[in-house]
């Protein structure tokens, strides 16, 4: 997989699990603390939480929070190993619930960005699980868009049309996310629909920047940006 190709995941990765959060008081505390790379702060809040007592949502919020600490965070290999175990318990606990299998699918892609060469032994895994949440997860979007980068980026068995159906279906479900759009312009240019990449990349640049997740935000209209500059030349090559 290329540096290039390997950031771009690395990135979206970021997102997911940063959005990845219910709505409760602790989830909005770990999204803050990882949307702000505050690592210390979420390893001290991580020894605090009772996980026993914890909704299953919050439970993958936590599964979530480990992860990113090993991803990003200098923490070491134990802690994805943490995240994992939780994940296993997550599904076994609950069969029917989509996020203990996009957890799953989050923590190996994690492990796959900080050492590419796992892909090929990780790949079926990761598409397991990421089928399994969007079976149960028919009207969540980050299943959709996780599954969308994994097409449309990982050069494994990639599958543009597949890619291009499951990210426009996550823009349907959650349109303010901005990534998402930056992920269709990207189907758009490798098909050379140039135009039509134009037009979604410029959409991209006119959503608004959410405050608490400024970080993803920045960095897509910042993606969005430059990939628009290269597509008009084509565009109007046409």
């Amino acid at each position: 997989m290329g540096a290039k190709r390997l950031r771009i995941l690395s990135v979206c990765l970021v997102i997911l699990s940063v959005l990845l959060f219910a709505g409760t008081e602790l989830s909005y505390k770990i999204q803050y603390m990882i949307g702000n790379r505050q690592a210390k702060e979420l390893v001290e809040f991580l020894k605090s939480v009772k996980y026993e007592e914890l909704s299953p949502d919050e439970q993958g919020d936590i599964i979530i929070a480990y992860s990113e600490l090993y991803s990003w965070g200098g923490m070491g290999y134990n802690y994805s190993e943490k995240a994992y175990q939780l994940a296993e318990e997550l599904v076994k606990k609950y069969p029917n619930f989509w996020k203990g299998y996009y957890c799953t699918a989050v923590i190996l892609s994690h492990r796959v960005q900080k050492n590419n060469l796992l892909v090929l032994a990780l790949a079926t895994k990761i598409d397991y699980n990421l089928n399994m949440a969007l079976k149960y997860g028919k009207d969540q979007w980050l299943p959709h868009f996780l599954a969308a980068v994994r097409y449309i980026e990982v050069p494994i068995f990639p599958d543009l049309n597949k890619g291009e159906e499951l990210i426009k279906r996550a823009i349907e479900l959650e349109p303010s996310h901005i990534y998402s759009y930056v992920m269709l312009g990207k189907v758009y240019e490798k098909k050379r629909m140039f135009c039509q990449a134009v037009e979604i990349y410029k959409k991209a640049l006119e959503l608004p920047i959410r405050p608490e997740w400024r970080f993803v935000d920045e960095e897509a209209k910042t993606v969005a940006k430059q990939r628009l500059s290269e597509v008009e030349k084509e565009c109007t090559r046409k």
